[in-house]
This record gives C-alpha cells, structure tokens and sequence, in this order.
C-alpha cells in the first residue's frame, strides 16, 4: 500500500482534524491514483476523487526535501508559465508562488532572495497571507513552513536566506488551523495549490483542480485543508490559487489543468513572477 494511502487510512481513525464526513476520508483513502516515479524518491500523482459532494481532481508531487534542492524563482516585473520557470530553472518540479498584481506582475506578498527584501505585503492581502515558506541555506534542504504576519518580516529577513509568503496557513503542528472569515475566498471552490512537509521531512507540493463542473469543482480554504490533513502533512500553506495554479515535472509536463483557457488540459497555465522549484 503506498505511502499516502496507508497516511490517508491512519487519519481516519486518529486524525484529530476536523473531517468533512468519514465518507470523504474513505473516497480519499481508497482513490485510485495514476502514479509516476521521478526518481531519486520523488514521485507524483494524479486522481479524480468524490468528496465533499463533488469531483476533487488532484495532482500531487512529493519529495524527500534533504535530497532535493528547493528554491524560489523570482521575475522581475514579468512573468513567465510555471513550466518555462521550471524548465529554465534546470527544475525536476515546479509549483506556482504566491500572490502578484496581475498587470504589473509585481507580488504583492513579502519575498526574500538572497537575503534581499524585492516584494511586501501589501494591506489588501492581510487577509489571507499569514504564512511563509523560508530557507536557511542557499541550497533549500531546511525548507520550514510556519505562521508569520507584517510585523515578524523583519526577523524573517534576518534570520532566513529567502522566503516567500503567501496563505492562509492550512496545517500548523499537525492540526488544521480554522477561519471563520465569510469572505469567498475562503468560502468558495476555486483552484488550489498548497505546500507543506510530513514528519518525516518529505516535502507535498498539490494542486486541487477548480472551476471545472463536475470534472474538477475546486475546494474551500476549509476543505484544502482537509486535503493536506489527508496527505499526511504537519504543516502546509496556500499559495496563490486560480489561474495560477499549476504543478509540473520535468518528466510528466503540466500535471494538473490550468483554468486560464477555460479547457480541461494541461495547456492553460497562467504567467506567473515566481514559483517553488525542485532540483537534484
């Protein structure tokens, strides 16, 4: 049995997260997933999962981080699709990064390169940016997820070679973190993409298709969460979702459906200034 199948089976009968109904942890646990290996104990995979009372498309990408590199990309007032990054990147994987201003392509949550602040998080993304992904050493291999608002950037910077944040913050020491926020960010499905890490130090990049009517519906912040519980993390942040999100692998191409052309394929990635890329 793999590895997040026998995670997803644990959780639902020990899990202290706040399960959807023990219906959806069942159709998690027993989803029949299209796995392909990527070597050097990475992995992904990809299913269509009923849960929630809708169609759940997933593609997952995981890692051992120690054997990895993991690193930001950052463009400079431009953008570029998550698998030009990549492939540019000399990257075995890639996920999209956080949240930008869609005109000017410049971010508009707090990134850190190379010890150098080059984006701040602006006011209007208060609301849901309460996380960051940060790393010590140049090479990526003490990747930490953990909550952090406007105020502890500076330590961030101090302390971290670079960082990126973005949310909300999905898992936090293995229990899944609430909101109670109304907004429809959080309420709505739309496309998702999240990071997080295992106990174990394995690293889970995910991107939850949306928007796609019984083909991939899209989930909540709530039912995200529920998702990154499922795939064994102890912690996990939300990085930017919609058009944006996307997971690809030098070997496998664009692994989830990207929503900017309103088709479900693999060709509709979005121009993003940043993503989280793997190498060997």
């Amino acid at each position: 049995m793999n590895k997040i199948l026998t995670g997803a089976l644990l959780l639902l009968f020990s899990s202290s997260a706040a399960a959807q109904t023990p219906r959806d942890s069942i159709a998690f646990a027993t989803a029949q997933w299209r796995t392909a290996d990527l070597g050097g104990g990475a992995e992904c995979r990809y299913a269509q999962i009923d849960m929630f009372g809708s169609r759940q498309s997933i593609s997952v990408a995981t890692y051992p981080g120690r054997r990895f590199t993991t690193s930001i990309v950052h463009l400079d007032r431009r953008a570029e699709s998550t698998s030009d990054l990549g492939k540019a990147a000399g990257a075995e994987i890639a996920v999209n990064g956080s949240y930008f201003n869609v005109k000017t392509f410049e971010p508009v949550t707090f990134v850190l390169l190379d010890r150098k602040i080059v984006g701040r998080t602006t006011p209007e993304e208060a609301f849901r940016t309460n996380g960051v992904i940060a790393f010590k050493d140049r090479k990526g291999r003490r990747m930490e997820i953990f909550p952090c608002d406007t105020t502890q950037y500076a330590d961030v910077a101090r302390r971290y070679r670079s960082a990126l944040a973005a949310g909300p913050v999905l898992i936090d020491g293995g229990k899944v973190v609430e909101y109670t926020s109304g907004s429809s960010f959080y309420t709505r499905r739309h496309p998702r993409t999240l990071i997080g890490k295992r106990a174990d130090g394995t690293v889970v990049m995910a991107v939850i298709d949306g928007r796609f009517k019984g083909q991939g519906d899209g989930a909540t912040i709530a039912e995200t969460a529920y998702i990154a519980r499922q795939l064994g993390l102890t912690e996990a942040l939300n990085l930017d979702g919609g058009g944006s999100s996307t997971l690809w692998t030098a070997q496998e191409g664009v692994l989830n459906h990207p929503y900017d052309n309103r088709r479900f394929d693999h060709e509709g990635e979005r121009g993003v200034p940043n993503c989280i890329v793997v190498r060997r």
